[in-house]
């Protein structure tokens, strides 16, 4: 009975003491330090001076203390700055930096982290760059962003070295997921192919020539058109063949984007191919068979020709039968091309694709193309995500709906002379239009029909092709 009582007493005192701590769990945070005046992205020419001065509120900032890290990738140790900021000649190369601020609370151990980028800056890091050809010559220059033109540009910054052969094509290389807003070098191509080069984006300094790009280099080079992927490499058709740049490196290693050997077959493609960025395929025409053929593309490309599957029967994909003047694969999904049949017939054609496990192709329509007298032998093609074409047809350019062959020649002059490009950017709300010295932003958005939002001129010679960069 004692125990009982003694048991009793005890848990009574048990809950008295509990009844006592009631309300006693308020919990009160540290103070944080309030970090204002930081930007998320700090742009800096190299060799300028980098101030990177943030307002901290805090009530004792004694009790802090502040360490900056700026990782650089080609450097063994990271840049490291101690205090409240950073006061410092920029001396890294043009590219983009990540850069973390950590504060600590020495008080109680606390740390608070802040994200920001460093960008690294030249006199070529916003502007256009454009390929003309100017008396025979292949010419790369670079515009300003207050239209002043330094022409030439390559041959200034390479010691008086010429681009050989005629401009077909430039386009500029970019890390969508690491470097989204740093083009890190450009491609010019000629119809010399070994003359086509690398370009540093950030000196204009030569890098390399077409024939270096190999582990092993074809006896002579014909090269077709390239696409620039999300992953800072190109892919394209040469010597009929089909080439996949390299990405299975890290993309600061020199092997990264060089050619292997083409996918192995018997063929010979039209020099445009799709290259599908989303399904593990591609597709080409094979000139000579006049047919569609495929590749799949599991790591790297393989020939599969006409291994696919049919689905319709408004033609047959295995026997086009056309001498292409133009092909393309829209969005990752429709292909249309244009061509002429044996009789001289311009036709143009429609077919859908699919990936099940395997390459499903859906032929919709081949056609006689509606308005066959404005396609010259110089015309250009280009299209928007939502299947409309534009083409050139001496100095005009026309606006192309497939869907019901409406066509609608654009407003803008050009002062007579011939279109020699065009290009569509900002998601094909705008056109770049080229011609002899000058070049076009033209304003081609929905309900627009090419009104001119400016022009730049004083490009030597015929205008060719044009990236404009704007590096954040």
């Amino acid at each position: 009975m004692r125990k009982q009582f003694i048991i009793v007493v005890g848990l009574l005192a048990l809950l008295a003491a509990c009844y006592k701590d009631k309300g006693n769990y308020e919990y009160n945070p540290p103070e944080e330090p309030l970090v204002t005046n930081l930007d998320t992205v700090y742009s800096v020419f190299v060799g300028d001076s980098l101030i990177i001065k943030p307002v901290i509120k805090y009530t004792d900032a004694s009790k802090l203390s502040f360490d900056w890290k700026i990782s650089v990738p080609d450097l063994t140790d990271d840049l490291n700055f101690k205090g409240p900021e950073v006061r410092t000649v920029f001396g890294l190369g043009a590219n983009r930096y990540r850069a973390k601020l950590t504060i600590t609370d020495n008080s109680n151990g606390m740390k608070y982290f802040h994200d920001f980028v460093v960008s690294g800056k030249t006199g070529f890091s916003q502007g256009t760059t454009v390929l003309s050809l100017d008396n025979g010559e292949t010419i790369l220059s670079f515009i300003k962003p207050d239209g002043t033109v330094q022409p030439d540009i390559y041959a200034s910054t390479n010691m008086g070295e010429k681009l050989g052969g005629k401009p077909k094509q430039l386009i500029g290389l970019r890390h969508a997921s690491i470097d989204p807003y740093h083009t890190t070098s450009y491609w010019v191509f000629t119809d010399e192919g070994e003359k086509g080069v690398q370009i540093n984006s950030n000196t204009m300094k030569k890098i390399k020539n077409l024939t270096g790009n190999f582990f092993i280099p074809p006896a002579t080079l014909a090269p077709g058109n390239f696409i620039s992927t999300q992953m800072e490499s190109m892919n394209g058709v040469i010597n009929g063949k089909l080439y996949v740049g390299t990405t299975q490196t890290w993309n600061k290693n020199p092997l990264y984007n060089m050619f292997g050997l083409p996918a192995e077959g018997d063929y010979q493609l039209f020099d445009q191919a799709a290259f599908n960025s989303i399904m593990p395929y591609f597709l080409g025409y094979e000139k000579v068979r006049k047919q569609v053929v495929a590749f799949t593309n599991f790591g790297s490309p393989a020939y599969i020709g006409t291994g696919y599957q049919v689905v319709g029967s408004a033609f047959d994909p295995r026997s086009v039968g056309l001498d292409l003047l133009f092909f393309v694969q829209v969005n990752d999904g429709n292909c249309f091309a244009v061509g002429k049949d044996a009789a001289g017939t311009l036709k143009e054609i429609k077919f859908g694709v699919e990936f099940m496990g395997i390459i499903l192709i859906k032929p919709e329509y081949i056609r006689n193309f509606a308005q066959p007298g404005l396609i010259t032998p110089t015309t250009k093609w280009v299209n928007t995500p939502g299947e409309i074409f534009y083409f050139t047809s001496g100095s005009k350019i026309y606006r192309y709906n497939p869907t019901n062959e409406d066509f609608r020649q654009l407003t803008t002059d050009f002062g007579g002379k011939d279109v020699t490009m065009i290009k569509l950017i900002d998601g094909g709300n705008t056109m770049l239009a080229g011609t002899e010295g000058t070049l076009y932003h033209l304003d081609v958005s929905t309900g627009k029909f090419g009104d001119v939002i400016k022009k730049q001129t004083g490009i030597p010679g015929q205008t060719i092709d044009a990236v404009i960069r704007n590096d954040r």
